[in-house]
């Protein structure tokens, strides 16, 4: 017979209160340097308040519109993806637990603790626990002024004169928080210049390049390590 507090349904509870609630925004440096750029390429309305994001985030019309964009809002904020759940090894018995592996992927500056400790919080069950699965990756940043970061906008600006280049914080993983972790400066460089459906099939069905961004691509990359080379 069903009851309410079952563990299935107790950790479904937790999950739609965690899901519904909001981690409050904290806009980076370079997430500000990023809109600030963009917004020069925008109409001057549609490019309102990206000046002073910290400000803008707190005008509730200008949050909903800039969060609706689910990109924009995972810049801003350690954001919580549902990836495995685990109950009963059969459809007709109901399990004295269940379970949940949430994927958190953690602004630059949250503590891991704080970020558990908040998720308790909402959850407000004390049936309910809530452990960091595993050693946390601390997300880390490379400085947009170094002499790697110029030699790749030099390249881009050739490869397609007029472009505009702004640092911009990846909400996926990225090797290069190894590599940054060892001492050195690690940036995502991709010089190619995609239309909306190639952009919409990066790892999806039938993801490709065309021919010319593979040559041009080459070349570009060819460019950019000669410069760093030469310098």
């Amino acid at each position: 017979m069903p009851w309410p507090d079952t563990a299935p349904n107790r950790l479904v509870r937790a999950l739609n209160r965690l899901l519904e609630a909001e981690r409050p925004t904290r806009v980076l440096p370079e997430v500000q340097e990023f809109f600030t750029r963009v917004a020069g390429l925008m109409s001057a309305e549609s490019g309102a308040g990206y000046d002073d994001l910290g400000r803008s985030l707190r005008d509730p019309e200008f949050r909903a519109r800039f969060m609706s964009n689910r990109q924009y809002a995972a810049m801003v904020r350690t954001t919580f993806a549902v990836t495995m759940l685990r109950g009963s090894e059969k459809s007709n018995v109901i399990p004295p637990e269940a379970t949940a592996q949430l994927d958190c992927r953690m602004l630059a500056g949250d503590d891991p603790e704080e970020i558990a400790a908040w998720v308790r919080g909402v959850i407000a069950d004390e049936h309910v626990q809530v452990e960091i699965a595993r050693e946390p990756k601390i997300p880390n940043l490379s400085p947009p002024d170094t002499e790697l970061y110029k030699a790749m906008a030099d390249a881009l600006q050739r490869r397609a004169p007029g472009v505009v280049v702004a640092p911009m914080i990846l909400v996926a993983f990225t090797d290069n928080w190894v590599f940054r972790r060892c001492g050195l400066h690690g940036y995502g460089f991709s010089p190619f210049i995609l239309d909306e459906a190639e952009v919409q099939r990066i790892h999806g069905n039938d993801e490709r390049i065309s021919l010319e961004n593979l040559r041009e691509g080459v070349r570009v990359y060819t460019e950019m390590l000669l410069k760093i080379a030469g310098g």
